[in-house]
């Protein structure tokens, strides 16, 4: 037997697999248990950013925040709300390094993106030319060791037939945390925080943007303006976990992830 294979059979026994999720012994780092108890974002949400509204809330209707300022990213869904076992997955993937969760969630997102077509007021996501990870600024990156929205994206596009092109959107300005910021500064933190590097591959291309979590959409935003600026005709974004709205909550919240990853 090859001394890969012995190894590979020792370091079981030493370290049987568990879900990272929940814990439990067994195959899987996104167990079938987990997995059945995430709540996904259903309708009504806002047809443009995704946003969750209100049960009493017509299907086609847009967000107040859309209404006012459109922005750039011409659209945006995510998988479910930062709550629950997706939310702790998010977690356990980006602060304790459970990259054993990179490809189930990247196929939750896969799965988001096929299932676009049968949903109210869908997104146009079949003209996407490729993925564009949002990736995090070099030094963040270096401290954390990797980039989730970069493995994300690798696995989204393995599963959806789509290419991921990295390094074309990159992030330039390694900005403050977002960490108590309104709406407003955390605009203002993420100007100019992108660049696309080479503007032949994105003229006149459709392209979908892949991050994990949306908490107001500034970095989305900003993202999206780099990328229309480089010259595509539209830029769609799709994340993990959408932030839970205030009717929800029942209060008003604006951390961001790394202020809930201190919470947790």
């Amino acid at each position: 037997m090859e001394l890969r294979l012995i190894w590979h059979e020792i370091s079981e026994l030493l370290y049987p697999p568990r879900c990272a999720v929940c814990e439990r012994m067994g195959e899987e780092a996104f167990c079938p248990a987990c997995l059945a108890q995430v709540e996904y974002l259903r309708s009504p949400y806002c047809r443009r950013c995704g946003r969750p509204l209100m049960p009493t809330a017509e299907a086609h209707v847009l967000c107040g925040e859309c209404r006012k300022q459109p922005g750039e990213l011409a659209g945006a869904r995510a998988v479910g709300v930062h709550t629950g076992v997706l939310r702790r997955a998010v977690l356990q993937m980006k602060f304790r390094r459970r990259r054993g969760l990179v490809e189930p969630l990247g196929r939750l997102l896969a799965a988001r993106l096929a299932a676009e077509p049968e949903q109210p007021e869908p997104l146009d996501l079949g003209a996407v030319r490729a993925i564009l990870p949002v990736a995090l600024h070099p030094r963040r990156r270096a401290w954390r060791g990797f980039d989730q929205a970069v493995l994300l994206a690798r696995a989204t596009g393995r599963q959806a037939d789509l290419e991921c092109w990295e390094g074309v959107l990159e992030r330039i300005k390694n900005t403050d945390q977002q960490i108590g910021l309104s709406v407003e500064e955390r605009r203002a933190n993420l100007t100019r925080a992108f660049r696309v590097a080479d503007r032949r591959r994105v003229e006149g291309g459709v392209f979908l943007l892949i991050d994990d979590v949306y908490t107001t959409g500034a970095t989305l935003q900003e993202a999206a303006r780099a990328v229309v600026r480089g010259g595509a005709q539209a830029v769609y974004g799709l994340t993990l976990t959408r932030a839970q709205p205030v009717w929800q909550l029942g209060r008003a919240v604006t951390l961001g992830d790394e202020a809930d990853e201190e919470a947790s």
